[in-house]
């Protein structure tokens, strides 16, 4: 009895079952607030960071040249741009996260494979974004007071961060906490601000150091010379440019997967897609190119200073060299990438992993809970080790893609090629064999066959990468793997079709008759709905018939 009595203690708000709670059920208007504006300025804020900012980083470190590099990250931002227009349709037409809308395919329980696979990926993102927004508190706190730079080290040589690394850290990580307890919803005005702010510092670093430097510095005159890298030509360049373009969508490939979480709360069905492809191309190439020529600037006025791509370091070796007045501009500057740190790691990362973790165990974990366990597990894989060591372990999170490429095959496929866009809402929250997502004990054996034929090609290349020294592959298998996430996609969609045309998956293109959780209700202004209570999270319960058939499973 006192278990019983501690587990209902311990149950989410509302009427939560094994399969739903209020934050993964179809959203009703009143919680529908993000318009065309929000979500433009919702993309500035989290696309412009430190990680989009030294993004070609590894570009030109390969050989290529800034044009070359340009292109590249061209080529592949025009390839995110369509896949998050594409992956955010589902959300913003029926209102339900990326966790629901893969009950369709993989089937009530199955789904709990793709949702595992991103939570990995938020947990350890969360570390490694927080350690960036750490860097940038360090800037500022050092930037205030400059003794914080010197503060005496209590850690040994193989902590790999020192005492002031780690103060920093732990107080961006603070400062997310409570972030993390607001309801997506209500993202909005910080989204806007932080866009502006972090907006007008990008360009006032960049001009700052054009003016400073009068050229485009050493990385566009003699790039050669820096690198210690000569020219490629060729089918050797040719396949550098693919490595690069694959691993810049790899970096998008799970924020493809989880644009449902956030189109979702799209006033209206289609108001996502205006932030998609006009803030997306211009922060992603944006970042890039203003990234590569401040950098390059830095490099010609900072002559002995290592390439200052991290923006933090940049920062503090304005610091170290201008005159002293110099710290006030420091110090605004990184508190706006401070701002867009936040959004990234609360945002793309904390709420992200969390309203996973709500469909994964929806009677006692919402949002909420969920993004407080990603912030926690967060910390725990030390993202300072990370970050200030080589090991496989960033090759490996890098080439994550290759597992979710797959993924995004089956979903694109199956939502808008196999279904036409249209799904039964409430079969994906009944756990019966009346559903027609419940297939075969809650798993349809047609998403991992597909998925296993979409990794495989990959793999050889994937494991050569995280451990060369052990594994060696031929270049064939090499070149695969360059092309991992795009030949992903397309194998696994291709497999879902021919699978589902020799066997039919049921209720393919259904809809319900009714409106089950009051989704498509008259819609209501925001502005309006901000004056009313906030509803409750069971909301669904208005329909008792309905929900009564969970309490059995």
């Amino acid at each position: 009895m006192p278990i019983k009595n501690t587990m209902d203690f311990l149950e989410v708000p509302g009427h939560p079952t094994p399969y739903i709670n209020g934050d993964i059920i179809p959203l009703p208007p009143s919680r529908r607030t993000w318009s065309k504006r929000v979500f433009v300025f919702f993309w500035f804020a989290t696309a412009i960071n430190i990680a989009e900012w030294s993004g070609a980083s590894a570009s030109l470190a390969l050989g290529l040249t800034v044009p070359q590099a340009i292109i590249v990250n061209l080529t592949s931002t025009i390839i995110i741009t369509v896949a998050l227009v594409i992956s955010g349709y589902g959300g913003g037409q029926w209102h339900v996260p990326f966790a629901v809308i893969n009950r369709a395919p993989w089937g009530l329980r199955g789904s709990w494979f793709p949702l595992l696979n991103r939570v990995l990926l938020s947990c350890c993102w969360y570390g490694v974004q927080g350690w960036f927004g750490g860097q940038m508190t360090k800037v500022m706190i050092g930037a205030i007071w400059p003794s914080f730079y010197d503060m005496p080290n209590t850690f040994g040589s193989d902590a790999a961060m020192e005492t002031n690394d780690f103060v920093a850290f732990i107080i961006f990580w603070v400062v997310c906490l409570p972030l993390l307890l607001l309801k997506p919803e209500s993202y909005r005005v910080p989204a806007i601000i932080s866009a502006v702010l972090v907006l007008i510092a990008a360009l006032a670093v960049f001009l700052w150091a054009i003016v400073k430097q009068g050229n485009g510095g050493p990385l566009f005159s003699n790039p050669e010379a820096v690198y210690g890298v000569g020219n490629l030509q060729g089918s050797q360049l040719a396949w550098v440019m693919v490595r690069c373009i694959n691993s810049g969508i790899g970096g998008w490939a799970g924020g493809i997967l989880y644009q449902s979480d956030f189109s979702r709360y799209a006033v209206h069905p289609g108001d996502q897609v205006y932030g998609q492809i006009f803030s997306i191309p211009l922060c992603l190439l944006g970042s890039n190119i203003l990234g590569i020529v401040t950098t390059s600037c830095a490099r010609g006025f900072y002559p002995n200073e290592p390439l200052l791509w991290k923006l933090y370091d940049l920062l503090e070796a304005i610091q170290r060299n201008e005159a002293p007045a110099a710290r006030a501009a420091v110090f605004f500057a990184a508190f706006a990438f401070f701002l867009s740190q936040l959004s990234v790691t609360v945002v793309a990362c904390g709420v992200v992993g969390g309203m996973d973790l709500a469909a994964l165990c929806p009677r006692y974990i919402d949002i909420r809970r969920g993004s407080l366990i990603i912030a926690v597990i967060g910390i725990c894989i030390n993202p300072w080790k990370i970050m200030n060591t080589a090991n496989s372990f960033i090759s490996a999170i890098s080439g994550y893609a290759v597992f979710l490429g797959p993924l995004t095959g089956i979903m694109f496929a199956d939502y808008h090629l196999l279904r036409h866009r249209r799904i039964k809402l409430s079969h994906l929250f009944l756990p019966q064999t009346g559903s027609d997502y419940w297939f075969w004990h809650g798993l349809n054996w047609r998403a991992p066959v597909a998925w296993v034929l979409g990794v495989w090609a990959s793999l050889p290349g994937f494991c050569a990468s995280v451990t060369p020294a052990s594994v060696i592959i031929s270049d064939a298998w090499v070149h695969v793997y360059y092309l991992s996430w795009p030949l992903s996609v397309c194998i696994s969609a291709l497999v879902w079709m021919v699978l589902n045309t020799i066997s039919p998956a049921p209720g393919i293109s259904e809809v319900d008759d009714n409106d089950v959780f009051g989704t498509f209700e008259e819609f209501q202004d925001p502005k309006d709905a901000e004056e009313e209570k906030e509803e409750e999270p069971g909301h669904f319960s208005k329909s008792p018939t309905y929900t009564a058939s969970f309490e059995h499973n």
